[in-house]
């Protein structure tokens, strides 16, 4: 029998991304400094936050196919978790995009619970939760499987002031690996292929700004500083354009 539960976040919030060499984040962020302070949780897991992402597409892939068509309309499903290796929780996670708003729900499983559901996302759900519901409505509905592992290490700042929703995160040493059978949470160290970005910068940062409302004045510093660099940007899309063109990409799905 499926338990309540009583973890899901639900949100709206306006993100924009810059793809920039090292030392222009540097400078950004001198430019805010009193005005961010270090994420706790990402604190937690030391001076770089490990993320790592379990993408779905269709067979036809829909979200890639949103993504590379301009479609101001478009989702992503994913889980994630935090570090190099599962272990704990897993975030069931639909993003959606219109525009420049982000709309993102999710849902908590623990690891053993997301380890049986994701093989068959067919069956009766561990709990009831509108966004794990979703979720598998949708990856039903568009016969999602999953597709990529993504990684990045991630610097995470969010507001000092009370009350303003701002964050910021800086994402170094993107990869990305097909996943693998019986486990596909799971990556292989060795199997990591550096993502390469925009114009093969593969050293380049991604920083996201993200915010729910009016954007504070000291947040168009750092946009102003990086706007040269702006970008519409996906990891999993800069990721999964890059394995289609890798002739290996199938078999080592295997």
């Amino acid at each position: 029998m499926a338990r309540e539960s009583t973890v899901t976040e639900s949100f709206e919030r306006f993100e924009f991304k810059f793809w920039a060499p090292p030392e222009r984040v540097a400078t950004a962020l001198a430019l805010l400094d009193g005005h961010l302070q270090e994420d706790e949780n990402a604190k937690r897991d030391g001076a770089s936050q490990v993320n790592t992402s379990l993408y779905f597409d269709s067979p036809s892939y829909t979200f890639l196919q949103q993504h590379l068509s301009g479609s101001p309309d478009r989702l992503k499903l994913r889980v994630r978790y935090y570090g190099e290796q599962p272990s704990g929780d897993c975030f069931f996670e639909i993003k959606r995009r219109q525009n420049a708003v982000v709309m993102k729900r999710r849902a908590v499983l623990s690891l053993g619970e997301a380890r049986a559901l994701i093989p068959d996302l067919g069956r009766e759900l561990p709990v009831h939760n509108e966004a794990l519901e979703a979720f598998q409505y949708l990856a039903l509905r568009c016969v999602a499987r999953p597709k990529l592992l993504v990684r990045a290490r991630r610097q995470a700042f969010r507001a000092r002031e009370e009350g303003v929703d701002v964050r910021l995160t800086v994402d170094r040493d993107m990869a990305w690996q097909p996943p693998r059978e019986p486990d596909v949470l799971s990556p292989r160290p060795e199997r990591w292929r550096p993502l390469q970005g925009r114009d093969g910068a593969e050293a380049w940062q991604l920083v996201e700004v993200k915010f729910r409302s009016a954007r504070p004045w000291w947040l168009g510093q750092v946009t102003q500083a990086l706007s040269p660099w702006r970008v519409s940007f996906s990891k999993y899309v800069a990721a999964m354009v890059e394995a289609k063109r890798d002739p290996f990409f199938t078999l080592d799905a295997v």
